[in-house]
Order: C-alpha cells, then structure tokens, then sequence
C-alpha cells in the first residue's frame, strides 16, 4: 500500500487527524502539503516528516472558507512537488457555543461552521480535481473526513450534524460525476482524541455550560465497543482509500467509530 510519486493534501493538516494523516501518507512514500492556519504545528509537523519519513512535506497557510487561499493551497501543491494526487478534506470547526438546537438558529453560526464544514470541501475540490485531471497520471482520490454525526445524531449539534450529512453526499456526488478518473469516498470518524475533542471537553467545563457535552462525551465513548480511537487509526483509513488497494472503491460512507453506529 505504497503511495510513491504521489502527493498529497491535507486540510487541518497540523494537528489531530490531520497530522497523522501527513505522517502516514508520508511513511509510505507520499509528498504531503500540510495545509492549516496553524503555522508554528505546521513547521513542526513538516521538520519532522522530512527527518523521519519517506515523503517530503510542505507547509501552506490555508482559510478552507476562503477560496482565494484554497486556490493558492493547490498552486503551491503543484509549484512544489509538480503534481496534485490525493486530496483530503480534514479541516473542520464544532462549536457549542456557536451550535444548538434547530430552532435557535443564528445566520452567523450557521456561516462559520458551513464556512469551514461544507463550503471549505466544496472549494478544495474546485481547485483540486482540475489539477488532479491536469497533473500527474491524470487520475485522484478524494477523501472527505465526515462524522459519526452524519450517520447518528446527538441533540445540541443541528447544524454540524448537517455539514457532516451534506458533505457525505457530496462525496457521493463527486464520486459519480467525476468517475472514473476520480475517486472520492467519505470517512466517518467517532470520538478520537483530538485537540478538538479536548476544546470541546474544556469549553464544556465553564461556569456557564450545562455540563451536557462532557455527559455526552463520555456516554459515547462508553457505548463504543472498541473505546475511543487514536488519530492514526482514522489516518490508516484515509492512507488504504488513497492508495491502489482501493481502486474499486468510490462512493463509500466508512465509519471508523470502533463499532459505535452498529448498535
């Protein structure tokens, strides 16, 4: 499950997810971007894949929700390693604060987390699948990092659970518009431990919280069967769809929930 000669892109590439994505396409051989507004974890993260892995790696500061720098993030895709194979829509905002119930509904929440969620995926595969067509062997996989939530809902969570089940069908769209030179498929991940996982447990200990998300939390995380996962096992995930193995697999919704959505 090689990936040499292939480059790749990673949104939200820093940290969590993301940056064991960039480490394991890298081991097997991928040039990975490290795309993320996070550059201090972004220079960090690059160092280290060209100490210790196969790959080489490069840091882009990326804003998925603007498409000026999503169309740069692919530019300098190409400037650097002259080709554009894989790309993996990772970057994404939850927010407590900014989310809730249906009925609480507010036009600025509702823009930051389909800023990021939905419309920041939609840009990258504007951008991305043009180079894909253009560079390389023509051919590209798309990997969209989605959510349990899109499968199963938890209350106090509308519009996230919305982004994640729009971008699922978005795959699912791509994946037969652009058939058969691109694959995409969407990877649904449970609870990970994650900064993300970590913010939301923080946020969730002030003073003026109800105290229902580390509730939540920890229920979920007790009615998996196999525990909470680590990053790495979303990112070896993401690496099997990207590679060659993977050839007849498009379209596709796979949880990587230790067993959570089977019940």
């Amino acid at each position: 499950m090689r990936l040499d000669n292939r480059t790749a892109v990673v949104t939200g590439g820093a940290s969590g997810i993301g940056a064991a994505t960039c480490r394991v396409l890298a081991e097997r051989g991928a040039d990975v971007v490290v795309a993320d507004l996070d550059e201090e974890q972004g220079a960090e993260l690059v160092d280290e894949i060209d100490r210790e892995r196969d790959g080489g790696a490069s840091f882009v500061e990326t804003d998925v929700s603007d498409e000026d720098a999503v169309a740069g993030m692919v530019d300098h895709a190409e400037a650097e390693f002259g080709r554009l194979d894989v790309l993996v829509n990772n970057a994404a905002v939850a927010s407590r604060e900014a989310d809730g119930p249906v009925t609480h509904l507010a036009d600025d929440a509702y823009a930051f987390l389909t800023g990021v969620n939905l419309q920041g995926p939609m840009y990258a595969c504007k951008h991305a699948i043009p180079a894909m067509q253009d560079t390389g062997d023509g051919h590209g996989v798309v990997v969209n990092n989605a959510s349990i939530a899109a499968l199963v809902a938890e209350p106090g969570m509308d519009i996230y659970t919305a982004t994640k089940g729009a971008l699922v069908s978005l795959t699912r769209s791509i994946a037969i518009e652009y058939a058969p030179a691109i694959r995409a498929n969407a990877v649904c991940p449970g609870v990970v431990e994650t900064p993300m996982l970590e913010a939301a447990m923080d946020s969730a200990a002030g003073p003026e919280d109800d105290g229902d998300v580390p509730d939540t939390l920890d229920r979920m995380i007790e009615e998996t069967p196999l525990g909470m996962a680590d990053p790495a096992d979303v990112a070896h995930t993401v690496a099997f769809l990207a590679s060659s193995d993977a050839k007849a697999i498009t379209g596709a919704t796979i949880p990587v929930d230790g067993g959570y959505t089977a019940r």
